[in-house]
């Protein structure tokens, strides 16, 4: 065999959501396999099968290929999730199993495939590097000494969604889209899929395997959601009604800002034997005014059906789901719903995945509790008002870490 050949790398990958099997290049020597810290394979065999594991979750592997003396010359570290199958689980990318491979030739990305969506942009730090239509990606340029983060980005007509009235909404929304003049038919009609992959450098990645198995670390975040309305004023789209504009914002992206329609903050303790959770949420004021501009009235909705709840927790992870439905108080009107699944893991990884209207903005943002500054980790801009209808297309996001 010749040098390329004989590198390491991941040959074939299947999951379901209990099984995680894996083949890689047959090299002749004895390699090892770790899931986290745990040994789970040694030999000269080019194949293994992990079964027996959570649905929805993420584990991290290591494939070292060993020399005589049985000291690793090479590594791949791949992290990759077992499918979620729940009936409970609305958002398609929180149900897709997603993997991340680093090896010393190139990093890889790869997702489960999802009825609709055939083309997908990949970017790195944020430039876009690629398109593919398959659901996987390998880039051969990226740093080597520096982490990257990779963004897949994706959209789907309506009328291919899995809702049972995926139909009626595609041609309420196309009619939404033929009487506003700020959006086409298309676009209104259009749902958002983007997968977020942050990598620590492959560098540090493949300098060792993990001493520590996730059970036994332990870590605190703060995480953070807001929605506002960009705007000083915005026009109502109900013609009719003498409250003619309400007011916004007048902000951009900000996750400090004290100005939002709705904030949700959370802070998650994952300590040895349990976790701490503390929650609060808060609406800001809503203000109306006639069509001259002068104020009408204002009123605070009510924060009743915003609400934080622990789904599953284990020596290994816990995981959260956040649903948030608030209304304008001053106006019959769609609310602002969005919902947030988000698995922590005691080694400080995390997989977050969300799905939310077209409107207001949204914001989400998370800190490790040691660190003063938040980091961004979706963003999304308000298309208007109308946008919060339940006809029109809904947006759907995911994150992951690998380090």
């Amino acid at each position: 065999m010749n040098a390329k050949e004989d590198s390491l790398e991941i040959d074939l990958l299947h999951q379901t959501d209990t099984i995680i099997e894996f083949k890689w290049t047959h090299t002749g020597d004895t390699c090892k396999v770790k899931r986290d810290a745990e040994t789970i394979y040694t030999g000269t065999g080019n194949s293994f099968q992990d079964t027996g594991l959570e649905p929805g979750e993420l584990y991290t592997y290591t494939i070292e290929r060993l020399d005589a003396a049985g000291t690793a010359k090479e590594r791949i570290k791949m992290r990759t999730s077992t499918e979620n199958r729940s009936e409970d689980c609305n958002n398609l990318l929180e149900r897709a199993a997603v993997t991340a491979i680093v090896s010393k030739a190139k990093i890889s990305l790869a997702w489960s495939a999802i009825e609709g969506l055939q083309e997908f942009e990949i970017y790195r730090d944020g430039e876009l590097i690629g398109t593919v239509e398959k659901s996987q990606f390998s880039d051969y340029s990226a740093s080597k000494d520096i982490g990257h983060t990779y963004q897949v980005n994706a959209k789907r007509p309506l009328e291919k969604s899995e809702s049972t009235f995926s139909g009626e909404k595609s041609l309420a929304a196309r009619v939404f889209g033929l009487l506003n003049i700020k959006s086409s038919q298309e676009e209104a009609a259009m749902e958002k899929f983007g997968i977020t992959f942050e990598l620590t450098s492959a560098d540090y990645l493949l300098s060792g395997s993990p001493t520590t198995d996730v059970e036994d670390q332990n870590l605190k975040w703060d995480f953070r959601y807001s929605t506002f309305l960009p705007d000083d004023y915005l026009l109502n789209p109900n013609l009719l009604s003498f409250n003619r504009y309400f007011s916004g914002d007048d902000r951009g992206f900000d996750a400090d800002s004290s100005h939002y329609r709705t904030q949700v903050n959370f802070n998650i303790d994952l300590k040895e034997s349990d976790v701490a959770l503390k929650f609060t949420k808060d609406v800001g004021i809503s203000i109306a005014y006639d069509w001259r501009k002068k104020f009408r009235k204002a009123d605070v909705a009510s924060a009743e059906d915003v609400y934080l709840e622990t789904v599953e927790e284990d020596e290994r992870n816990v995981t959260l789901q956040l649903h948030h439905s608030v209304g304008n108080p001053l106006t019959p009107s769609p609310n602002i719903d969005y919902d947030v699944a988000a698995r922590f893991y005691r080694d400080g990884h995390y997989d977050i995945a969300g799905m939310h209207d077209q409107a207001p903005n949204h914001e989400v943002y998370l800190r490790n509790s040691g660190d003063s500054n938040w980091k961004e980790i979706h963003q999304a801009e308000s298309k208007g008002l109308a946008w919060m209808s339940d006809t029109i297309a809904s947006q759907y996001w995911r994150i992951l870490n690998f380090h």
